[in-house]
């Protein structure tokens, strides 16, 4: 009875999100309701819930892939991000890479870029500016360590979806974050304590999707911190890292290559490959962590995918339905 009521409440909290107007919390919690269901078991009033759930999430998926559909025809963005939606949508199979540790973003795959774990920073122009400013930077990040005032857990429990666990990481501080860019949009009280870091990153041609990216942060793990192996969201970006504290015995992973970082370099690599990191020191190890888009994405498949994460970001908010 106990695996029952968890149904129920599961349920419950999807009526609660369909009445508000959020659909995709509300698809969230059914989804995860109808995965725990008894099948047969179930007393007829829950298998009549469950129902009425299935069907919700059967219309939410008809509407989202509709507006998925229009946005990315509005848009004009090639052939290769029309590929991608199909993919998305699940209308054609994810490409076979001829490679050990392919890129599996968990989001949104865009087909046929090209399957490279890390990037050298001297492919990028703007990267000698950045790496001149890493002691002014690293002054900035110094002040902020002396109180750790505005740095919180990285990986957050969410709010509005069914529980889920990232390797026992959830509100864990080992691994900690100071946002000065935030889902797209500067975090102003932090800017403000960062001026000279703030100035370098405008330099930088930061990955903007609106409500999405960038996200520009200190990254902070704790000593003996291990973040497991795991795939960022999207292969249409690549995630830079300005090192800034790393002690000996701290290393990053990604596909079949480890990397130490090294004070002031810029470490350039495709976090939808599968990748892992550790500070295995008994110190601090702080990067500036931000994300940029991948050189081989046009400027019209950058269109199309601001166009897709906007309709997909409006989904179920403020009373629409997709």
């Amino acid at each position: 009875m106990a695996a029952e009521a968890e149904v129920a409440r599961l349920l419950a909290e999807g009526r609660r999100h369909a009445a508000a107007g959020d659909v995709r919390a509300a698809a969230s919690f059914f989804n995860t309701a109808l995965r725990a269901a008894p099948g047969a078991g179930a007393s007829p009033a829950l298998a009549a819930e469950l129902g009425r759930a299935e069907a919700y999430v059967q219309q939410a998926a008809a509407d989202y892939q509709a507006r998925l559909e229009a946005a990315l025809a509005s848009a004009d963005a090639g052939p290769r991000l029309a590929e991608a939606m199909a993919i998305m949508l699940g209308r054609a199979p994810m490409p076979q890479a001829p490679v050990a540790w392919p890129q599996r973003p968990s989001l949104f795959y865009v087909p046929g870029l090209p399957q490279r774990a890390f990037y050298e920073r001297e492919e990028f122009a703007w990267v000698p500016a950045l790496e001149a400013e890493a002691a002014a930077i690293h002054a900035e990040l110094q002040a902020l360590l002396a109180g750790e005032a505005g740095f919180h857990p990285y990986v957050q429990s969410p709010k509005d979806r069914p529980g889920t666990d990232f390797h026992g990481l959830n509100d864990d501080p080992s691994w900690s974050a100071f946002y000065l860019w935030k889902d797209g949009a500067p975090v102003p009280g932090n800017a403000a304590r960062c001026p000279r870091t703030v100035a370098a990153m405008e330099k930088v041609p930061l990955c903007r999707i609106p409500g999405r990216t960038p996200s520009v942060l200190f990254s902070l793990l704790r000593p003996g911190t291990h973040i497991p192996a795991h795939h960022g969201m999207l292969n249409s970006r690549l995630i830079c890292h300005l090192p800034l504290v790393v002690p000996p015995g701290c290393w990053v992973r990604v596909g079949a290559e480890t990397r130490g970082w090294e004070e002031g370099k810029l470490l350039v690599f495709d976090d939808s490959v599968s990748h892992e990191a550790k500070n295995g020191s008994d110190q601090l190890r702080v990067v500036l962590l931000f994300d940029i888009w991948r050189p081989e994405v046009t400027e019209a498949e950058r269109r199309g995918l601001r166009a897709v994460f906007e309709a997909i970001d409006g989904t179920g908010r403020g009373g629409s339905s997709a």
